[in-house]
């Protein structure tokens, strides 16, 4: 990954001389009160997908561009190594090439698996979502590969593959997805080296105006443990002015079931104040998880 991220840097500097910058990101934090079981805790928390984002982006001509992108965790409790500290890049770090017939982009990525799932939860796969609850996906990010990304008219392929020799990380991972009027569907899969982890993900969604209603479905299989899991999520969401209404529900083969609600109100069109509860089912337990969440997020 420092190799990646020290072309992705070095990349930045020599195009932005005579390159388009952007810088753009997100900050969210949340204070919770959490019970887990008979057990209550209160924290202050940052939605782990915090983060600022550099990019650069040249115009070769003919429609072709080259491009840079990094970006980064941001975070004051739960970063990636659960510390305050976080490694630059750890989100995104590319250098890639786009045209008219789609892109290719080297470095450290997202699978086409997580943004198939995140495109198809009302809760975005942000704060107060369930999808973790209810998708066991084995693979949000890889290192050391590359993404390719095509789009010839309602329909859009991503193919994504990482090679760093060592188990779990050296994967593949595809998605084919389809626009039908208001309907957005998309199938994806994700399979590693030996073919011990594998996952498949369908899901889609229909926006009505102010109104969007989602669905996704995972099957998941792990050699390495043993153990097949399936998971179905339902949610909508429902735009009233500045106000934006969001439920969802899910369970799992192995009988978790899930649910949650929020509210976010727009204070401006990057600043926003939200209110989510969460509920996780644990079936044959008794550590059920019950979540209440008050946050602030602002984007630039």
């Amino acid at each position: 990954m420092k190799k990646i991220t020290l072309a992705a840097v070095l990349a930045l500097a020599t195009l932005g001389a005579s390159a388009q910058v952007t810088i753009s990101g997100k900050y969210s934090i949340w204070g919770d009160s959490t019970k887990t079981g008979d057990a209550r805790t209160g924290t202050m928390v940052t939605d782990p997908t915090s983060n600022i984002a550099i990019g650069v982006k040249e115009d070769l001509g003919g429609g072709l561009s080259a491009r840079a992108v990094v970006e980064t965790t941001l975070g004051t409790t739960n970063t990636v190594d659960g510390t305050n500290n976080t490694q630059f890049g750890d989100r995104q770090s590319t250098v890639g090439l786009a045209g008219k017939l789609g892109s290719i982009d080297v470095g450290r990525n997202v699978h086409s698996q997580f943004v198939a799932l995140a495109s198809n939860d009302s809760f975005s796969a942000l704060y107060g979502s369930i999808a973790g609850d209810v998708h066991n996906l084995r693979g949000l990010r890889f290192s050391n590969g590359a993404f390719v990304a095509t789009n010839l008219g309602p329909v859009t392929a991503t193919y994504d593959r990482s090679n760093n020799g060592a188990g779990v990380e050296d994967v593949t991972s595809a998605s084919l997805g389809a626009a039908v009027g208001p309907v957005n569907a998309v199938v994806a899969n994700y399979v590693n080296a030996t073919g011990t982890e594998k996952s498949t993900v369908v899901g889609a969604n229909a926006k009505m105006g102010g109104t969007n209603v989602f669905y996704s479905h995972s099957d998941n299989h792990s050699a390495t443990l043993g153990e097949t899991k399936k998971g179905d999520l339902i949610g909508a969401s429902q735009a009233f002015g500045a106000y934006t209404a969001k439920v969802s529900y899910g369970r799992t083969n192995t009988e978790v079931k899930a649910y949650n609600v929020g509210v976010d109100y727009n204070l401006s069109k990057r600043t926003a104040v939200g209110v989510a509860y969460r509920v996780v089912d644990l079936a044959g337990t008794t550590n059920d998880i019950k979540q209440l969440g008050v946050g602030l997020t602002h984007r630039f």
